[in-house]
């Protein structure tokens, strides 16, 4: 058995560089270093919601909701995804998709006020 050279603590804050990579303009940067999380840990969801958040920032909506679909698709209840979802498609200018996808989360999910503000927003 091959051992994991990374533990998920490890992956984690390789991931919080990438999205600090998005924030600074470097989506390319931060793709990169989620192929890497992704080569050592396959189906990772975070990695995998973070790669759809890099190609949402450069206004690829298309691939970030193509990346999105699996997961949800696996897991209607994971709600970092389907905030993401929203998200993609509220900036898509598809706001009654981005608010339909807001409202599959559940009041007592951590990611419904997000979920929320950001549906008054648009």
């Amino acid at each position: 058995m091959a051992t994991q050279l990374l533990e998920d603590s490890d992956l984690a804050l390789l991931l919080d560089i990438a999205n600090m990579a998005c924030h600074e303009g470097f989506p390319q940067e931060a793709r990169t270093i989620v192929d890497g999380v992704l080569s050592a840990k396959p189906n990772f969801v975070p990695a995998l919601i973070t790669k759809a958040y890099s190609h949402l920032i450069v206004d690829d909506f298309t691939t970030a909701l193509e990346i999105l679909d699996p997961i949800l698709a696996a897991n209607q209840e994971d709600y970092d995804a389907r905030l993401m979802q929203g998200l993609t498609f509220l900036l898509a200018q598809r706001t009654n998709e981005g608010k339909e996808a807001f409202a599959k989360i559940p009041a007592d999910a951590h990611q419904h006020k997000l979920a929320e503000e950001l549906a008054k927003a648009f």
